[in-house]
């Protein structure tokens, strides 16, 4: 475990560091905030996230977006978005970069139940990489159109989910074990 002094008032705690793996593998976390895209960039700096495509029009950030190698994806295309997440995920994988996806597909609200889309079941199954499961409750001191709240932020990188398992089963315990994980650290 790490402890991180992120901004005045802000802390940060990495729990289950032996948990990340050595070799890229598929990252999913549940996704409350702004802050865990950008503390990823921390954690994984060559990381190639997964984002939807309207964030490219954001000022600055878009540009961003377009200098990082991103997976930038139009999520009202259907299957052509997961080709397109198989294709750069592959591409990713043999630059030995992380691929890191929020399965929520959008924001959550804290202490909502963790639910993930399945296109992110099909993306386990296609890349055939390990995944890691990572729970945070950034959402409880980093909220859009709200004052930052100071607090410590919990970063939870859980046990690799291998890569040969079936892919409904294999996600279904990464959704589960993410929001475990999530009810510990709010129940402190």
């Amino acid at each position: 475990m790490f402890l991180l002094r992120w901004v005045v008032g802000l802390d940060v705690s990495v729990m289950g560091q032996e948990n990340i793996p050595s070799k890229p593998s598929l990252i999913i976390s549940n996704h409350e905030s702004a802050w865990e895209t950008i503390f990823f960039l921390v954690l994984f700096p060559d990381v190639a996230i997964v984002t939807k495509q309207e964030l490219l029009k954001i000022p600055v950030f878009g540009s961003f977006l377009r200098l990082s190698r991103m997976i930038t994806i139009d999520r009202e295309s259907g299957s052509k978005a997961i080709r397109k997440m198989v294709d750069e995920g592959t591409q990713a994988l043999s630059e030995k970069r992380h691929i890191l996806i929020f399965p929520q597909g959008t924001r959550g609200e804290p202490g909502e139940p963790v639910e993930f889309k399945r296109g992110v079941e099909l993306l386990y199954a296609k890349l055939e990489c390990d995944v890691l499961p990572v729970a945070m409750n950034s959402g409880d001191f980093w909220r859009k159109a709200q004052p930052l709240k100071s607090g410590r932020i919990d970063v939870s990188c859980l046990p690799i989910i291998p890569a040969s398992l079936d892919a409904k089963e294999a996600i279904k315990a990464a959704e589960t074990e993410v929001q475990l994980a999530l009810n510990k650290i709010r129940a402190v």
